[in-house]
């Protein structure tokens, strides 16, 4: 499944690469930032930005984002 993450007036394609695939929907899974993919090619120090930027947005849309915080 492709997403997109709103990144100033730039749309980034993204998907979640998940072991196993089906844990995108399971509540227990603490996503990675090694699990986002983006689609949208950019330099390396950007994507790296925008990966970290793309996990805080998903986990701070979490029903409880408390047990994932650092």
């Amino acid at each position: 499944m492709q997403m997109f993450y709103k990144y100033g007036t730039k749309d980034v394609s993204y998907k979640l690469a998940t072991d196993p695939p089906e844990a995108t929907i399971w509540s227990t899974h603490r996503l990675k930032k090694s699990e986002i993919k983006l689609v949208t090619k950019t330099d390396r120090s950007t994507a790296a930005y925008l990966k970290q930027e793309i996990l805080d947005d998903i986990i701070s849309r979490e029903p409880n984002p408390s047990k994932k915080t650092k």
